[in-house]
């Protein structure tokens, strides 16, 4: 499967099944497989696509 988790940089997890990313200037909104949609303000610092790992920052 393609799904990634979303971790803050403190590794608490915003996310998991993360299937689709809105970035929208310093927002960034999540949507997992049931298209529940999760906002966070931050960057990303990490994304290890083969290891379905996002980190974000929170500005």
């Amino acid at each position: 499967m393609c799904e990634s988790t979303v971790y803050l940089d403190d590794g608490t997890v915003i996310m998991a099944d993360v299937m689709k990313i809105v970035v929208n200037g310093d927002n960034l909104e999540f949507y997992d497989i049931l298209n529940n949609k999760k906002e966070i303000r931050g960057k990303f610092t990490l994304l290890d696509l083969e290891g379905h790992k996002l980190i974000v920052k929170e500005i």
